[in-house]
């Protein structure tokens, strides 16, 4: 298991800089956020970033666009630009070489609708975008997300359904820790899910989500155990800082790095 950064960590920051500090912190590796590439002009400097990657030897994941975008919207302009940009999406992370690619999948247009109608416009659209993947080599993880209005591919049963109906090599599904309601336990939502391929890592309260680990309602301690021994997918810390510091990331770090040497101390007894 690779332990992740996500470069939100360090949201303010060019990448060429999240890439040495991760480095500097003991991170095995980064999940680039197209958002951030947009945001800090980087998107041309794609190959110059995946040399210093390999320079590093850090590995990357990619995040592909999600805010703003819905490709199981009603409207029909706002569905195919949402799957235009999340193609480009997987072409910048061939150009980075990095995978998986992270994809959130649509949301309702309308509070309360039936889910099937959306259900069909997201299994259209992860065919498509599984398509694309496979041309350019690249893995899709589909995220399961938190129980929210207007979100509707959120249990385990949504997760393995979609699996059940696209077949590929190039579809897995990303876990995220923190979409988990309180009162379930991750780990019984994450052994019901079939092809978990990457993970998302970050502590919550009942107010806020994607809070620094060891600052939330959630000890991960079992739950990062079961990772190492029953997957095979690396877990990329997620969480969003705005300030030009490292703290969040270097503290991130530490608290994960604790959860690991408790899964190995378990092992041994």
């Amino acid at each position: 298991m690779k332990i992740i950064a996500s470069s939100t960590l360090l949201f303010s920051y060019q990448l060429e800089e999240v890439f040495n500090i991760a480095k500097q912190l003991g991170y095995d590796g980064i999940e680039v956020w197209h958002f951030h590439l947009i945001k800090t002009g980087e998107e041309k400097n794609c190959a110059e970033l995946r040399k210093l990657a390999q320079q590093l030897n850090l590995s990357l994941s990619f995040h592909a666009l999600s805010w703003d975008l819905n490709f199981t919207s009603k409207l029909d302009q706002v569905r195919e630009a949402s799957l235009n940009m999340l193609q480009e999406s997987i072409d910048i992370a061939t150009e980075l070489n990095a995978n998986p690619v992270v994809i959130h999948p649509g949301r309702l247009t309308i509070p309360g609708d039936s889910t099937e109608e959306y259900w069909r416009s997201l299994t259209e659209g992860v065919k498509r975008l599984t398509s694309h993947a496979q041309l350019k080599n690249r893995t899709i993880g589909l995220e399961v997300m938190e129980h929210i209005p207007n979100e509707f591919f959120t249990t385990p049963e949504d997760a393995n359904r979609i699996l059940d109906e696209i077949t590929s090599p190039n579809m897995g599904i990303t876990f995220d820790a923190a979409h988990v309601p309180l009162e379930i336990d991750p780990i019984e939502y994450i052994s019901q899910m079939n092809k978990v391929i990457h993970v998302h890592l970050s502590d919550l309260t009942r107010q806020k989500r994607h809070i620094a680990l060891n600052t939330g309602d959630r000890d991960f301690t079992e739950f990062v155990k079961y990772v190492i021994d029953n997957t095979q997918a690396d877990v990329a810390i997620e969480g969003l800082e705005l300030q030009q510091s490292d703290w969040l990331a270097k503290h991130n770090m530490n608290e994960m790095n604790l959860l690991v040497q408790s899964a190995e101390n378990n092992k041994e007894i």
